[in-house]
């Protein structure tokens, strides 16, 4: 199957009760991931090693809700025999080993900080036993605080393919509106986009 087949459509999104949202005319990830600062040089190294890592064969889409405050960006790739878990195996080492970094964009130093999966509404421990031959999701914070973006992110990995699944908002109160509108299009998003990526049914 082609990896094309594997993404969200715009097609999908009325039946998983996302009309909501629409497909934007090109993906909203395609730039390269700015440099990045551990606490360590070795966990700076790791961190752009993980983050920068280049599949084969990738393909991207994105999705924005009706007042553009919820972007869900969603990648399916293909890698070399042996490098997707590899790759994983990268990241689950950054979630382990780094609970804040900075990025360089332009002339600011931007700092992210790592949720901790006990302290994240969306149950990330959980999610990971749901998919694939592997999964790995965590929640991030960038930025200064009252103005900070909050970047959820799940990977699932299925042999050599795996599926990016992002979901990038502003930090909301935890009993808000608008926390309760991301986590209803984050489960929505949840039941589909791995189920479409690993060929399940839909629903």
């Amino acid at each position: 199957m082609d990896l094309d087949e594997l993404l969200v459509a715009a097609a999908d999104l009325s039946e998983a009760g996302l009309d909501d949202f629409a497909e934007l005319e090109s993906p909203s990830s395609d730039e390269d991931p700015p440099p990045m600062t551990g606490a360590t040089p070795e966990l700076t190294a790791l961190l752009n090693r993980a983050f920068t890592d280049k599949a084969a064969r990738e393909v991207r889409t994105s999705f924005m809700n009706a007042d553009s405050t919820i972007v869900v960006d969603e990648g399916v790739s293909e890698r070399a025999a042996g490098a997707a878990v590899t790759w994983m195996a990268d990241m689950r080492q950054v979630y382990a080993e780094c609970t804040a970094w900075t990025m360089s964009v332009g002339d600011q130093e931007i700092t992210v900080q790592l949720v901790d999966p006990a302290d994240d509404p969306s149950e990330p421990l959980k999610v990971e036993q749901k998919y694939g031959d592997e999964a790995l999701m965590r929640t991030m914070l960038a930025g200064p605080a009252g103005q900070q973006a909050q970047i959820t992110t799940l990977l699932v990995r299925d042999g050599d393919r795996a599926l990016e699944l992002t979901f990038r908002s502003l930090a909301a109160e935890p009993d808000g509106p608008e926390a309760a509108r991301l986590a209803t299009a984050m489960s929505k998003f949840l039941a589909l986009a791995p189920a479409k990526f690993l060929g399940l049914p839909l629903g």
